[in-house]
């Protein structure tokens, strides 16, 4: 490929050309630290340099385990500026589910941070196919530090030239069977997600705003670092979110805008600190991930203002599908009006969507029917998983497995989960990895995982669980057993035992059924 081909991508590009235009304006703030564009865009060539050295090959996957912190940055940029191929790696997670992302995915290099070096010695032992781990903010016995790696590194261009279905980047959802799997983005899927969000950046995002990352910015957080960038804005990063550090932050920095799941949400009610705060400077509060209770979201607006405004997306398609915005947001006007505080908005611009019925087929206006999207932004497929891409992607569509119901004005309406996926905190639960889990304790002989309404975190996941004769653990054995062998938020916040799990005259476990009956009186099933 040479340099005339128009189809060629050159990584790092944008990245450029957003240097050259506000070079010595600050870019990160990350505690004490501040960068400028220039210096993070010296970094991100200096990281992509060095990956190069070590051998890095067009499409080598990279992982990162890391908290909040501006390294995240300038190596989602190195990477692809590389060549490479960005993997997040979900802080919560245990050791096995690190070990099993980074095999599946036949990493390369794995970036690990201070918070998470106590994986370092098994993750070295149990991944045979990594080359290196490079050691962010700490040193050790086995890896390379990382600052020390960054400024021997060269500061040139990299020089990568790659086609536009080169990968980009690898995010693992969990799936309703089996292990987790890997959603596949190229760099034209992600070039056209970029598109995409900038067609519909309906708020002000440039050289005078700040982003505020509360939420992991390797989850979906991740969606805002290259876009702040572009237009110019501040990237202020908070290393974890705590509604105390949220409100002193964006108060120092004057951050403008912020991406914020119904958890912080609600936690940031709940702390007493609002009525005091002056958020003044926040235009615009981004929030998604999970359904909110149109009572929280009202109190939200209350204590804040109508600055809501909310995307609906997930790992297959990312955010936005569709959006709720500002405007929609009513808490004193019609019954028409306040219901739409229950929607997740209106069709994004860009993006084709159907709601259809197990046939595939388009349903009538206010009928159920399974949000089913298409577009060039959406994934490749699924890594290393074409069963798993041929059912989720069918007659061009992705089918996200979320039942919706549209009104005569477009606004959509979640009502449940074709699949089984628990959604707490605004993290993806699927119940047969609990369930795994759980019947991998000695005194488990059946489990059933489902998810149930929970005022903070909007699901809770609840365990039923069989034991096997002469088997009498309390509850909390059974939770401690699970915290070593699945993140934390996975783990059930309940276990009932009982004596059998009901199946019907197939052996089919009733699994819908046992659900119903926790979310009996409510209008939707999901919380």
């Amino acid at each position: 490929m040479n340099q005339d081909d128009t189809s060629a991508i050159h990584p790092g590009s944008n990245i450029a050309w957003a240097t050259k235009r506000y070079g010595p304006r600050d870019a990160v703030v990350d505690g004490e630290r501040r960068l400028s564009f220039f210096d993070v865009y010296d970094r991100s060539k200096r990281a992509a340099n060095a990956l190069l050295a070590l051998g890095l090959e067009p499409d080598d996957r990279v992982a990162k385990l890391m908290r909040n912190r501006a390294e995240i940055i300038e190596i989602n940029f190195g990477v692809a500026m590389a060549g490479g191929v960005s993997l997040n790696l979900h802080g919560r997670n245990v050791l096995k589910e690190h070990v099993h992302m980074l095999n599946d995915s036949e990493s390369a290099f794995l970036l690990l941070d201070e918070a998470h070096k106590e994986y370092a010695e098994g993750i070295r032992s149990e991944c045979p196919g990594l080359r290196a781990i490079i050691a962010v903010g700490w040193e050790g016995a086995g890896v390379t530090p990382y600052e020390e790696w960054l400024q021997k590194s060269s500061g040139r261009e990299p020089g990568v030239i790659l086609g536009p279905d080169s990968l980009f980047h690898l995010h693992y959802t969990s799936g309703t069977t089996g292990e987790p799997k890997a959603v596949v983005n190229t760099h034209r899927t992600h070039v056209a997600w970029l598109a995409k969000f900038f067609r519909n950046l309906d708020y002000r995002m440039g050289a005078l705003d700040s982003m505020l990352h509360a939420g992991p910015m390797t989850h979906a957080s991740f969606n805002f670092i290259e876009p702040t960038f572009l237009r110019g804005a501040r990237s202020v990063i908070m290393p974890a979110f705590e509604p105390e550090l949220f409100i002193e932050m964006a108060e120092k920095e004057r951050a403008t805008t912020t991406y914020l799941v119904s958890t912080m949400v609600q936690r940031l009610i709940e702390c007493g600190k609002l009525a005091s705060a002056d958020l003044s400077s926040l235009h615009t509060i981004t929030y998604g991930a999970a359904p909110i209770s149109e009572e929280n979201l009202s109190l939200a607006i209350e204590h804040v203002g109508p600055i809501f405004r909310q995307t609906y997306g997930l790992t297959e398609a990312r955010q936005p599908i569709a959006i709720l915005d500002p405007w929609d947001h009513v808490v004193d006007g019609t019954p028409g009006e306040r219901k739409r505080l229950a929607s997740c908005g209106r069709v994004a611009a860009g993006v084709e969507l159907e709601l259809l019925d197990d046939e595939d087929r388009p349903v009538a206006t206010g009928e159920m029917g399974e949000i089913c999207v298409r577009g060039d932004y959406a994934m490749a497929s699924y890594w290393n998983n074409p069963e798993a891409t041929a059912e989720t992607m069918r007659n061009g569509w992705v089918h996200t497995g979320d039942l919706a119901v549209a009104d005569e004005e477009g606004y959509l309406y979640i009502v449940d989960r074709k699949k089984e996926m628990i959604i707490t905190g605004g993290f993806n639960v699927y119940p047969s990895e609990v369930e795994r889990a759980l019947c991998r304790h000695p005194a488990v002989l059946e489990a059933l995982v489902i998810g149930v309404p929970d005022e903070m975190w909007g699901e809770a996941v609840k365990a039923m669980v069989v034991l096997r004769p002469g088997e009498s653990p309390e509850p909390s054995d059974i939770i401690a057993f699970t915290e070593k062998e699945i993140a934390g938020y996975k783990k059930p916040k309940q276990v009932e035992f009982l004596s059998k799990i009901p199946k019907n005259a197939q052996g089919k476990v009733q699994r819908r059924e046992i659900r119903e009956k926790h979310w009996t009186g409510r209008a939707r099933r999901v919380n």
